[in-house]
Formats: structure tokens, sequence, C-alpha cells
């Protein structure tokens, strides 16, 4: 009963990445906890029967195994400091693990240590596996002919009658055909790769516990291999089980009731039920390790007193170095030398998303929005930034550092193909951006290109698991340069990128999500959004890098988060500039650096190996996890620091007005993926109207906050703390500008808590009316409903004799308050940024862009 127990620990250890990492869905906290804290507990047991043996410190009497404790112990918790949650859990368990196995400590407490020592290592060993496995199934979604055959023969053996295709196992049913995609998802999930990892990981504690070191490798050699083939055994079978499950529920279905059946792919309960079979067969087959022999007190004392230090420290030593190795061939991509900065868009082979028509004041409507003329205006104030607006050509790439292709939508010629090529391998950056599917045509145009550099885009659209529309992108612990400086990101609907087993490393790496392919009776393409058994989820590649001689590419697949409407929300501003500044760079080796780590790690791991078993019984095997978890924590932060240092933003090198949207006492209701609700609690279209005057939004909360020209609160109803108000005083005295827009629409205001150090306060309330802003240079007279009087400062606007609008001076800077926010909500701003605003309405916006202009001290005819 002990074995099933530790056996079934394993497997539910290995379903809480599920909801720890949000592979399929959202992370949740809640079942993550539960899932932990059960399956570590399944432990207990193992751990009671383990601390019966001589453990980990057989003769520790000394000062010094009392020191290695304590070193050991510190440098797992350490190296669990630095790793994200839920990684962290398994080494911190291991560093708590370390000093309970003295041997003049209680049995009981070292029972315990050997429980936490034993689910922290199976925890530690299925995390790396979950990472290997996501970047793995995002690069290779589909499997071969081989698994299909392999699946089909499992189903029909249970009795479901499918049919394998070169591409596709088909299920026949009386209301349709189900044809499911061959991807890694269905046919090997990550629950059964983290049973076989933490299995085989448990497999190699137990041996060395029992076995002792002589005959622990090949203890657990055998006993890892009858796993193995278990396991082996068993995967077809579940997926002959899951299609089973997905018939019984589709004939059960009533005939007018839409198909949904779908989910138990993606369901934690059912995959973790599935590996039943696995735990079964491994209790029954995978035996306990045969005890060693007692041995001779003389060899263990002088094994004690002499093995362990030296070998056990080398063995240690070579296991950082060699997890390092590994750490590096994994996140460290060289910047190398900066260019000119001198940057081509492409402009004659499509005309969606141009960059000609500035988005300014008098512009409005779908196609204002729908554009790419802020980003590029954002570009040319830090590169010396250009158009091709004729046939690309060796001679138009001569003075061109990075060239820009976005969702072209006619056909590039094979010279242009060529002279891409040959301007990349000679050392120029090439950005492709795609779009969902095929639409219009743009995907077929960029693969044409892509297909050089040993990928494709899919034409595919990416869908959230759990939330449709949903796609937020936080950046790991140590980023890529590209995205080292972002936020994190909501994507609007890309494709997804098809690597091909091509050299190159995924940037961005989505989790939760679905596929759905292209729908050809769609004007755009687009997929009516369903759950279908062709479709692909998990992981998918969004960015996708890969170098060609001396120069580099970049392949993003959504390119409406870089439209006038969506592109200065948080994270998009910040991955535009990244890519451009990556491929700004020039490769400074020809060579792949990532094998020769991989090969220098090979060889230290085989090192660290031979002299772990030479080391004899022991700690040595948790010297060296400390080592390679010491190694790994070193070599991430230092390839993060590198990363910054060589790669930091640009500096601005012409007029650059920032205006700072404050997250920090303000969390009005803002756009989202470029959609705005139209709510009376939204500010979203006057956030997007500051981009008319040629100014640049972004949102920040803290510090942050203050690194702008001009700080904007929307209704503040939250107080901060005293530094940050502190702060907030020290900006305006050193010349920074405070916008401050409040309203009776806020309740909570904590408005005059905020101005107190500015002698300006929101008063009584003003009934609606007319609104004179002369003294903002507004000459049209506006209607506002319900606001605030003003007190104090000089006036800019009244409403019925009341002050409504003034500005103080402190120091350097200005603080303008504003008491008629509800006349800028979305509600009364026309409810979209689609909006065709007639002569009403004109006024309102009018209104907006006076008051900005006068605040920033902007000429009146700036649009």
């Amino acid at each position: 009963m002990r074995q099933a127990l530790t056996w079934i620990g394993v497997a539910v250890l290995a379903a809480c990445w599920l909801p720890g990492v949000g592979l399929y869905h959202l992370p949740d906290l809640a079942a993550w906890c539960a899932l932990a804290l059960v399956g570590s507990a399944m432990f207990v047991p193992a751990g009671h029967a383990l601390s019966a043996r001589p453990g980990l410190w057989p003769t520790a009497k000394s000062n010094r195994e009392a020191y290695l404790v304590a070193a050991l112990g510190a440098a797992l918790l350490a190296a669990a400091m630095w790793a994200p949650w839920p990684h962290r859990l398994g080494l911190l368990m291991l560093g708590l693990a370390a000093p309970l196995h003295l041997p003049f400590l209680p049995r009981f407490v070292r029972a315990l240590g050997w429980a936490l020592l034993a689910a922290g290592l199976v925890l530690v060993v299925q995390g790396l596996v979950v990472v290997g496995y996501v970047e793995w199934t995002a690069r290779f979604c589909d499997l071969g002919v081989w698994a299909s055959r392999l699946a089909a023969w499992a189903g029909r053996w249970l009795g479901v009658p499918l049919t394998a295709g070169p591409q596709t196992i088909n299920l026949q049913t009386m209301r349709q055909a189900h044809d499911f995609g061959i991807s890694c998802s269905l046919l090997i999930d990550p629950v059964s790769v983290g049973f076989l990892a933490g299995g085989l990981g448990w497999v190699l504690l137990e041996s060395w516990a029992v076995a002792g070191s002589g005959r622990a490798l090949r203890s657990a050699w055998r006993r890892g291999l009858v796993l193995l083939a278990t396991w082996a055994i068993c995967l077809p079978l579940r997926a002959g089980l899951m299609f089973a499950l997905y018939m019984h529920r589709v004939l059960r279905t009533n005939y007018d009731a839409p198909l949904d059946a779908m989910d138990q792919f993606w369901s934690t309960a059912v995959l973790l039920a599935l590996q039943a079979a696995p735990v079964l067969l491994a209790w029954r087959l995978v035996r306990v390790a045969e005890p060693a022999p007692a041995p001779d007190p003389a060899r263990r004392k002088e094994a004690s007193d002499s093995s362990l230090p030296r070998r056990g420290v080398l063995a240690a030593a070579m296991a950082a170095l060699a997890c390092a190795a590994f750490t590096a061939a994994v996140l460290l991509d060289p910047v190398g030398p900066r260019k000119a900065g001198r940057v081509l868009v492409d402009e004659h082979a499509t005309d969606w998303e141009p960059t000609q028509r500035p988005y300014d004041t008098e512009w409005y409507g779908h196609l204002s929005g729908y554009n790419y003329a802020c980003i590029y205006d954002y570009s040319t104030r830090f590169y010396h930034t250009g158009r091709q607006e004729t046939a690309i050509t060796p001679a138009a790439l001569a003075g061109c550092d990075v060239l820009v292709i976005k969702t072209p939508l006619l056909q590039y010629a094979r010279r242009e193909i060529d002279a891409i090529e040959d301007f990349v391998r000679q050392g120029g950056g090439l950005l492709l951006i795609g779009e969902h599917t095929d639409v219009f045509g743009s995907g077929r145009s960029l693969n044409a290109i892509a297909r050089r550099f040993g990928f494709r885009f899919r034409y595919d659209c990416l869908f959230g698991v759990d939330s449709v529309f949903d796609d937020l992108w936080t950046p790991p612990l140590t980023p890529h340069p590209v995205v080292q400086h972002m936020p994190p990101m909501d994507f609007a609907t890309s494709c997804s990128i098809d690597p091909r087993g091509s050299c190159g490393r995924s940037v961005i790496t989505g989790v939760g999500l679905k596929n759905l392919p292209a729908d050809y009776h769609a004007l755009n393409l687009y997929p009516q959004v369903e759950d279908r058994p062709d479709m692909r989820y998990g992981a998918f590649v969004q960015l996708w890098a890969t170098r060609h001689g001396a120069g580099r590419v970049l392949a993003f697949t959504d390119s409406t988060i870089f439209s006038n409407f969506s592109t200065f929300e948080p994270g998009k501003t910040e991955l535009w500039m990244g890519m451009i500044e990556w491929l700004n760079h020039r490769n400074e080796v020809s060579f792949d650096l990532r094998w020769a780590l991989l090969a220098i790690g090979a060889v230290l791991a085989v090192g660290c190996a031979w002299f772990s078993r030479r080391a004899g019984r022991g700690p040595t095997w948790l010297l060296c996890l400390a080592g390679g978890a010491l190694g790994w924590a070193g070599t991430s932060m230092g390839v993060g620091a590198y990363s910054r240092a060589a790669m930091p933003l640009p500096h601005a090198q012409r007029e650059l007005i920032n205006v700072v949207i404050d997250r920090t006492v303000c969390d009005a209701r803002l756009s989202k993926g470029g959609f705005i609700g139209g709510k009376s609690d939204g500010f979203g279209i006057f956030e997007r109207w500051l981009l008319r005057l040629g100014v640049f939004t972004r949102r920040r909360a803290g510090a942050d906050a203050f690194r702008g020209d001009l700080l904007v609160l929307l209704h503040p109803h939250l107080a901060g703390d005293q530094a940050w108000r502190d702060d907030l005083v020290r900006y305006v005295q050193d010349g920074g500008k405070l916008l401050v827009l409040d309203s009776p629409r806020n309740a909570e205001s904590t408005t005059n808590l905020l101005l107190k150090p500015f002698s300006l306060a929101v008063g009584p309330r003003v009934p609606g009316g007319a609104l004179d802003a002369v003294g903002c240079g507004a000459d049209q007279e506006v209607t506002a409903p319900e606001s605030y009087e003003v007190i104090g400062g000089r006036a800019l606007a009244t409403m019925g004799g009341k002050t409504v609008a003034a500005q103080a001076a402190l120091g350097k800077g200005t603080v303008t308050l504003i008491g008629f926010a509800s006349r800028f909500n979305d509600d009364q701003m026309g409810a979209t940024g689609d909006v065709q605003p007639g002569p009403e309405l004109r006024k309102v916006f009018n209104l907006q862009f006076s008051l900005v202009r006068h605040v920033l001290g902007l000429p009146a005819d700036r649009r």
C-alpha cells in the first residue's frame, strides 16, 4: 500500500502543473495548492520507510557535516527564491528537507524529511519536463502518421471505429464525421509526461536510498526501464479511452443540441483519472529496490572521512557548471553590435495598415484607427524611418538596416524574395508581421518569404481555452532581449508560427490557447468560435526569432495590436521597439552557440555522474542538486543582466512628448485589445484621442508614473501611500505637469487628498449647463453634465458662474484640475473609437484638444 500511495502521489503532482502554469486553463491557485498538498502527503508513508535507512548523513557527528547541512539548505532555498511559482515549491521542499536527515533527530522528523525530499525532487523533475513539454509542443505541434495509426489501433481495440489518415484521425458518428488533429497534446498529454518524469525521479531517489550508491544506478536503470515500458503501453490505450469517452458523449447528445464534447481533452480531472492504469501497473511491476548489504565499518569510515568531501564537492561543482551551460544554451541569445538604425517599412505590397496619413484631429472613423500611422511616427523619434513604395530591389535595401513587411496583400516576385534573403544574409534585420488565418492572402505572401528561413505562418486563429477573446502573455523570469522591457500584454487575435524544426527560438510562447483553421466561406476567413476535433490546444509560438548568415529574422503573428487604436496599450509599444532594436543588431558569430554550450554541459554532466558514483553513500546527489540549482539561478540572473546591458532601450533622437495615464490611484476603465465598451465609467476614447495631438500615451503605476511630460489622473479614488504622494509633489516642483479629471460620478474621489499640497480642491456640485472654456483656448460652447466646482488656482472654465476647471503652479510645474470629467466619459464621447462625430460631438473633441494643448503648452494649430 505504501508503494501504491507513492505512485498516486506522483500522478497527483503531475496533474498539479496544469492549474499551476495555466497550460490549458487560466492559472488556478486554489486547485494547484490542493493538488500539490495531496500529492506531497502521499509520500509520507514512503518517507517513514526510508527513514529506517542510514539516510543522507550516515556518520554526521562533527561540525563539518552540520556546516554542510546548513550550506545545502541555504543553497537550495536561495535558488528557490529566484525561481517563479509554481516551480519554487519543489526547491523549497528540498531546502527544508536537507537538515531533517541528521541521524540524531527523531525518526518521525527524518521521515518528514524524506517525504519532503521525495516530493520536492519529483516536483523539480516534473517542473523541468513541463517547461520542455511546453516548448516542444509549441514547436512541434503535430505528430506523424505513425501516431495516428497507433491511436486508431488502440481505439479499434476498444471498439471505437477510428480511421487513421495522413494528418487526422477520423471518427464517424450518426451526426457527422469527427476529424481529430494528430497533435502532441491529444496523444501525449502533459500529465502522462509528468508522471513518467516524476516516476523516474522517484525510482532514482529510492534506489539511491535503499540500494546504496554502488548499486543505485543499476537498480534505477532496471526499474526505470520497467516504468518506461508500462508507460509506453498505457499511452495509446489512454488515447483510445479518450476517443471512447468522446464517442459516448457525442452519441448521448440530443440531436438538436450542439455537439460540445472537446472539453474533456483539457480537463485536469479527466487527465488525472486516466493515470489510474499507469499507477496500478507501476505499483505492481516496478519493484522496490533491494537493500544493499551492510558495508564494512572501516570502509564506511574511510568513505565518510575522505571520499565524500573531495569527490562530492567535485561532483557538485560539475553539476553547477553543467546546469549553467544548459541554462545558457536555452536562455542566451547574443545581442551583437548595434547598427545605424535605418528602418524601412514596405508599403508597396499592401494598402492594409498604411502609415502615410497622420492620425490627427480632423480624420475620424474606422480607417483612422486601423492603420500604423502612430507607431510609425513613434519609430521616427528613435530611428531613421522611411517607406518603400516601389518593388523591393537590392538597391532599395542598400541603405537599410531593418526591413518591416506587414500584412502584404500582393505576392512578392521571386527577385524581390531573393533580394530580401540576400539582405538578411549580409546582416540585415527582417520583421514579418502576419495576421490571423490567411486573411486577404497575407499569409501566403509572408510564407513565400518565411519558407526561405525555415518556418511558416499557420492559417489559423488562436483563442483562449477558458475565455475565448482573452490572451494575456506575461514575460518569463529571464525573457529574450526582444521582450525584456515588456509588461504583460494582451493579444487581439493572432495566428501561430510553425517552426518546422528550424534552428530558431520562440520568443513568445502562448499557453492556455486553442486554434481554429481558416473559414474560407467568410470574407475575412475568420472562423466561428467553437470547440472542434480538428483544433489544436495548449502551447503555440506567437513570436519567432531566427538567424540567417549575419542577419536575423523576427516573425510576429498579430498585426492588429500595432494599429492606432491598440498600440499604446501596455506592452505593445515596448514589443515593437524591442523587435526593431533586436533587428538593429548584427550577428557576431556565424555558428549557433547553443550546440557548443550543450556539448560542454553534456561532458560536465557525465563527469558529475562519475564522481557522484564514486563518492559513496551519503548526500552527494543532493550536493549535486544544490550545485545545479545554484548554477541555474546564477546563469539565469547573469543572462538577464547581460541582455539588459547589451540592449537597453533606445534614446529618442527628436521631440517625444509622453503622457502617462496613472494606474496607481486610478483604475478607470480603459480600452483592452483596442475595444472600448462605451461605459459611463470609461475614458478609453479620451486616452486614445490624446494620440491625435502627436503625443504618445502609456499606462504606468508607482514610481514609473512620474517618467513622462504629463501625468493624467482619471477619476482618482485611491489614496496611494505617503511616499507616492510626496513623489507627486516633487514631480510637479521639478517641472512635471499634472492633469486631474474628476466629477460627481466618482463617488469615492480622493482628489482633495492628493491635491492638498497644490492648494486645489473640488467643492460643491454644479448643475449641468453651458460650459465656457475660453481660458484654455476653447472658443466653442459645450454642454456639460453635473460637475464639481473647483476651488483655488486660476480659472480655465466656468459653468453657471462657477469655476469648474482651474490651474495652479508649483515650482517649475503646473497642476490642472477639471471638475467636469464625466463629459469625457466614453458614453459621452461617442461610445466607440470608430465614431464619426457630428457638429456637437466635434465640439467636445475640440474641447479636449484645447485643454491638453493648454496644459502641455502646445501651439493651437498642433493636430
